[in-house]
Parts: structure tokens; C-alpha cells; sequence
């Protein structure tokens, strides 16, 4: 074939090539453009820079193409409606940091006072008669011109806030009158010292504190707060003082049954500190030295020692979940004792009247009081919560209740009978609580008359503090001097005296 074009073909492609670019050039013009690459648009004109904000967690994050999100964006829908007047900030929310449970609670009174609790329905016969026990008890009045600081405390150690006084015929709240600096012949209920002060020391049987720190124990079963004020005459002091001078003072060659059992309601198990004799003591270590007492020789028996031991324990468990060590071993002194009352408990309840030396029953109401009622006020304190409703245990409260009741007319003397009232006491707290919250708080708000202040003894405090100690320097001088003449006055050993006597025979 050949390949050489006609000129007769050759005028035919010619003018298909000419219409084929006239066709183009007036679709250019008339119709749309056809699809076109993406090209940057480039101009004369200095382009901008757009200024984004962006936060830190953006900025933190990887720079990567992110997909559009071209949805709605949905909200998520509340499960609980929203109430606009009643809004709660988030530090509302935060419960504020509970205290250590045995320190006592400050004694502002709120501005608005407390209903009077409704009574619950009584539906064990015993809290009834506990009830009408405690409330009979209410019902013996001491006098602030009478009776000594000894029976007052004991007062305030068993009702606590509602413990009421005469004074010139009024009724007056005893907490309140004591914070007054009362005296008592000639002799104020609280002195200062340079560490900052405590009770009246004993002076005289059933007088003032019988024990060290004595009433501030008392003052701790009471709730009575640290910064509670007491005046000396010479300043005001408080709980806490009273609390850093027991630190200061204590030894092992006083009782310090009273102090165990006040550090316990006020400070935690794990306080440590350095006496006046730059001795290294510890709770703990209170409690080794009150385990190396015989119940038995001791004071009412040994039921403050062993009410003191429980105490302690009840706050070491608080915070620990076993027990060990020392712990353990005063648990288990606790135990023992709980179970020698009870295997020497009286058919009607009472428990022994030679407390934990044997079985003994005492006909008479003064002692039966004083002896069940001690021992009682220990189980109270020791016994676990689910043992409180056991048969021996209620039969030893209603005997307590039913002596209170029926000798509510005959004298009783004040330290065992308010013993036995704390037991009952104790008991209601720890099987109705929050009704015994509630009678307290309404006893704190209750209006009693305003006391009249007795005039302080001013100066007594340094003088007393003198004589104690001129009266220690006597006995050191007398105790010195009795060693050396009983040295020079010393008979001769035992063989020589059988060698003179034998010159003799």
C-alpha cells in the first residue's frame, strides 16, 4: 500500500483539523470547563497569616490530619434533673475531716436549741427500766455549800451535762459552777502550775482528787472539751493544761490508773512524750505499767485499773484492726476479768462483793451498789457490742436499775452509787445511741440558772506548790537520816552474834 497521502486526502484532514479547533475554541467560550487540576492560586498580593489559638493539650499533641466532624455534636443527656436553686458547690460536697473519737467535741452551742428527742418505743422492758433509774437518779441533790469536790466530780463523772447542784435553793448546772473556781475550806478545786495546772491534790479522805488526775478523768466520761476554761484565781486554765501537766508529771511511783484513763478519752493511742524527769513515756507504755498491778490490791477492787486497761484497748482498736503486743496482752487481761465476774456473779444479778477475790453476797444496798456497780461500769466498757443482750449481763443492769428505784428514798453513799448510774449510763449509749446523742446534745442547750461565782483564792497555788515542796525535802532529809542511823545502829550479822552468845554457854 502506499503510504504517500493523495492530495485530494490530504484537503480532507486539513479541514478536519481546522473545524476540530474552531469546535473547541467556542466551547471554551459558550460552555462550562472541563475538570481541572488543583493548583494553589498564586498572586501579586502578600498572603495573610491567620492567627489560631490553640490550648496545651493541643499543642501537646501530635500534628496530624484530623477528620472533620461534620455531625451535630450531641450532648449527653442527665440522669438527674437539675435543680437550679439548690446548687452544691464541690467543696459542699467533700465531708470535712472526722476528729479522733476521744477527744470531746467544742462546747458552742448553735444558735438554734435542740427539740427534745422523741422517745423511741420502748420495746425491751430493761430500757425502760434503765430509763426511770437514770432519771430517779436526777432526783438527789448535792449542795455546793456541802458536799466536797470528791461527790461533786462523781456527779459529773455519772450525768454528765445534766448534772444539776443547789445553790442557795437555786438549780445550777455543776459543769458550769466548777468552771468558776470554786473553793472548798479555804481551798480552791484547781491550782496552776508551771506546767499548767490540775485538781486539787488529796489533802483528806473524800476531799479532793483521791487519785492523780482523777477528775480530769471524770471530765473526759463527761465530754468536756480541751478548750474548756477553769478559772485558779491566778489564771485560766484549760483541759488541754491539765493534759500537758499529767504529761509532766507522771512516774511510776505514783497510780497512774486515772491517767490512763483520761489520756485514753483524749489523746490517741499513739502519743508519745518526755516528762519533768526527762523520762521517754508513751500511752503504750501506761499500759505496761498498769499490768503489772494486782487487781486485787488495788483500789475498788482493781475495776478503775481494769476500766482503764478496756479504755485504752477500745482506742488502740479504733485505728488498728489486730491487736498485738502489749495490746493483746491487756485484751486478754480485759477477757479474764469479764469472765471471773461473771463465774462469781449472785443469783439475783449482783456480782461479788469481794469484787474478783471471791463469790460473796451483800445484803446490804450500800455495798451491793458500791461492788456491782464498779464491776458493772467495767463490763460496760469492755464487753463486745454483740455479748450486751447475754442473760448475766441484763440481769446484772436490772439488778443496778431496780436497787436505784426501790432505795430511791435511802441515802446511798455518792462514789459507788454514781459508779453503778455511769454503768447504766454506758449501757444506753451503746444499745441506743443516737437516742443518748440526742439527750446530750439537749442537755448541753438545756437553760439551767446562772451559778454565782465564789471569789477566787488568789496566791494559793504557789503557796501549796511551797509546801509540797518543802514537805518532800523533810521526808528526803528524814529518810537519809533514818538510813544512817539504822547503819550505825546495825546489829552484828547473824554468825557473830551466835559466836558471842556461845562465849556464854
Amino acid at each position: 500500500m502506499n503510504s504517500r497521502m493523495t492530495p485530494h486526502l490530504w484537503i480532507k484532514c486539513s479541514t478536519l483539523i481546522v473545524f476540530t479547533t474552531v469546535l473547541q475554541t467556542a466551547c471554551d467560550v459558550h460552555a462550562a470547563p472541563g475538570p481541572r487540576l488543583l493548583v494553589p492560586e498564586i498572586s501579586d498580593q502578600p498572603s495573610k497569616i491567620r492567627q489560631v489559638t490553640t490550648t496545651n493539650t493541643e499543642v501537646d499533641e501530635p500534628l496530624v490530619a484530623r477528620k472533620p466532624d461534620l455531625s451535630v455534636e450531641a450532648q449527653k443527656p442527665k440522669l438527674v434533673a437539675d435543680d437550679k436553686t439548690d446548687k452544691k458547690s464541690k467543696t459542699d460536697a467533700v465531708p470535712e475531716p472526722k476528729p479522733f473519737p476521744g477527744i470531746a467535741k467544742k462546747t458552742t452551742p448553735s444558735m438554734e436549741k435542740p427539740k427534745a428527742p422523741e422517745v423511741p418505743k420502748i420495746v425491751d422492758p430493761l430500757d425502760k427500766l434503765v430509763d426511770d433509774a437514770i432519771e430517779v437518779s436526777h432526783r438527789r441533790m448535792l449542795r455546793t455549800n456541802v458536799h466536797t469536790p470528791w461527790q461533786i466530780a462523781h456527779g459529773i463523772l455519772a450525768l454528765r451535762w445534766e448534772y444539776a447542784l443547789y445553790q442557795n435553793d437555786k438549780r445550777i448546772r455543776a459543769i458550769d459552777w466548777v468552771s468558776t473556781g470554786p473553793s472548798f475550806r479555804g481551798r480552791p478545786w484547781f491550782i496552776t502550775t508551771d506546767n499548767g495546772g490540775k485538781g486539787h491534790p488529796f489533802t483528806e479522805p473524800y476531799a479532793f482528787e483521791g487519785h492523780p488526775n482523777q477528775f480530769l478523768a471524770f471530765y473526759g466520761m463527761a465530754g468536756i472539751p480541751l478548750d474548756h476554761k477553769f478559772n485558779t484565781g491566778e489564771k485560766i486554765i484549760t483541759i488541754a493544761d491539765m493534759i500537758r501537766n499529767a504529761k509532766a508529771e507522771v512516774n511510776t511511783e505514783e497510780e497512774i490508773t486515772w491517767t490512763l484513763w483520761a489520756f485514753s478519752r483524749y489523746l490517741p493511742w499513739d502519743t508519745e512524750w518526755t516528762s519533768n524527769r526527762s523520762e521517754e513515756w508513751s500511752i503504750e507504755k501506761l499500759v505496761q505499767v498498769q499490768m503489772q498491778s494486782e487487781p486485787t490490791k488495788s483500789a475498788c477492787g482493781g475495776t478503775h485499773g481494769l476500766f482503764a486497761l478496756a479504755s485504752a484497748v477500745n482506742s488502740y482498736a479504733k485505728d488498728q484492726k489486730h491487736l498485738r503486743g502489749t495490746w493483746l496482752e491487756a485484751s486478754m487481761r480485759v477477757r479474764q476479768y469479764i469472765e471471773y465476774a461473771r463465774s462469781m456473779q449472785n443469783r439475783d444479778g449482783s456480782f461479788s462483793s469481794k469484787y474478783f477475790e471471791g463469790p460473796e453476797y451483800a445484803s446490804d444496798v450500800n455495798k451491793r451498789v458500791s461492788t456491782t456497780g464498779h464491776t458493772l461500769e467495767f463490763i460496760m466498757e469492755a464487753l463486745p457490742q454483740k455479748r450486751l443482750n447475754e442473760p448475766w449481763v441484763r440481769s446484772a443492769v436490772a439488778r443496778i436499775a431496780n436497787d436505784l428505784i426501790q432505795y430511791k428514798t435511802q441515802p446511798l453513799e455518792p462514789g459507788g452509787m454514781y459508779h453503778a448510774i455511769d454503768s447504766l449510763v454506758i449501757y444506753r449509749e451503746r444499745t441506743r445511741p443516737t437516742y443518748a446523742d440526742e439527750l446530750e446534745e439537749l442537755a448541753k442547750n438545756r437553760d439551767f440558772d446562772e451559778p454565782e461565782p465564789s471569789e477566787p483564792i488568789v496566791g494559793y497555788s504557789k503557796r501549796f506548790l511551797q509546801q509540797q515542796q518543802n514537805a518532800t525535802q523533810y521526808n528526803n532529809q528524814y529518810q537519809s537520816q533514818y538510813r544512817n542511823s539504822n547503819q550505825s545502829n546495825q546489829q552484828p550479822p547473824r554468825q557473830s552474834r551466835r559466836r558471842r552468845f556461845s562465849r556464854f554457854r
